[in-house]
């Protein structure tokens, strides 16, 4: 009698379990339960435009051989602010970074939307030196970093397709939690052609149509708020990306620091005239942290950047 029970124990448990199961994957609540919806969804960011290229981690493509500061042109030349000191820098990844899908399927949109964060996990070296002539004496700071950007995907006609896309929000996570937060950044073309456009967080989802946006010959005017509760605060670099069919075109700007609040800053980006649009380009905001920058061999590495993907020519025309 008492095996009896224990079998039909057993048993009762055996069905629940596996009820539970089947309802969890109906709901897509799980996406361990949907591989095979989930891969074209993966296939399609991958190769999508608006999602941030691996490769803007590195900085082995920039041909200023990581020389900034005083001394290089600033569009914004003639505007009273701080310029930063000279510092040649520049990071070199280790391995390419790993990159976590989670899917909800389906999205909060309902039927044909997918919900999807992708987390890039990041580590490397920021090689950093304050000769402006060559490497004399660098310092080695590695990092560990964690990429973070949402996507709300919709599938039309059986293929999947970028509905509303946020900014990537990178921090590092070797100094346990960067120190340096930012408020807020606003970008706006001087042709005026576009709106402007004011982020005040990175986990805000925008419409495709909602993307900053620009004309050929602009000059690209970006502004933004950051500070660091380490005492010794932080400085802000403007970083432009664009694929150019298999090239890299890669650049970055020191910003300029507002005199009598430390904590506004000021940049500036000429479009290129000529070139084919509609194009999407990448656009950052990137906090370093000063002794980053400037302290000796015992300084971390401390940072905090806000990537949003950006058009070239009209938004309609965009398409994957």
């Amino acid at each position: 009698m008492r095996r009896v029970f224990l079998l039909v124990t057993v048993l009762v448990v055996s069905v629940t379990l596996c009820v539970l199961a089947g309802c969890e994957k109906n709901t897509g609540t799980n996406p361990q339960f949907a591989p095979i919806e989930q891969q074209p969804i993966k296939d399609m960011l991958t190769t999508s435009s608006y999602a941030l290229p691996m490769e803007f981690f590195s900085d082995q493509q920039y041909t200023d051989n990581g020389v900034l500061g005083e001394g290089m042109s600033y569009p914004l030349s003639g505007d009273v602010g701080q310029v930063l000191p000279p510092v040649r820098f520049f990071r070199i990844i280790r391995f390419s970074p790993r990159v976590d899908y989670i899917i909800q399927l389906p999205g909060s949109e309902g039927d044909s939307t997918a919900d999807v964060r992708i987390v890039h996990h990041i580590s490397g070296v920021f090689v950093v030196d304050n000769t402006v002539d060559n490497v004399r004496n660098p310092f080695f700071r590695s990092f560990t970093s964690r990429a973070v950007s949402n996507v709300m995907a919709r599938r039309v006609n059986g293929n999947w397709r970028i509905s509303e896309i946020s900014p990537t929000d990178v921090s590092s996570t070797n100094d346990l939690g960067t120190t340096i937060q930012i408020e807020w950044m606003s970008v706006e073309g001087s042709s005026l052609t576009f709106p402007k456009s004011t982020l005040y967080s990175a986990d805000t989802l925008l419409s495709l149509g909602e993307l900053p946006a620009f004309a050929p010959g602009d000059t690209v005017r970006v502004q933004a708020r950051a500070f660091s509760t380490a005492p010794d605060g932080c400085w802000l670099f403007l970083h432009v990306h664009s694929r150019f069919g298999a090239s890299v075109f890669h650049m970055r700007i020191p910003f300029v620091r507002n005199q009598s609040d430390p904590t506004l800053f000021r940049a500036a980006w000429i479009v290129p005239e000529g070139i084919e649009v509609p194009r999407v380009f990448h656009m950052a905001v990137d906090g370093i942290g000063w002794d980053t920058l400037f302290g000796n061999q015992r300084a971390v590495y401390n940072s905090k950047m806000w990537s949003v993907p950006c058009l070239i020519g009209f938004p309609q025309l965009v398409r994957e």
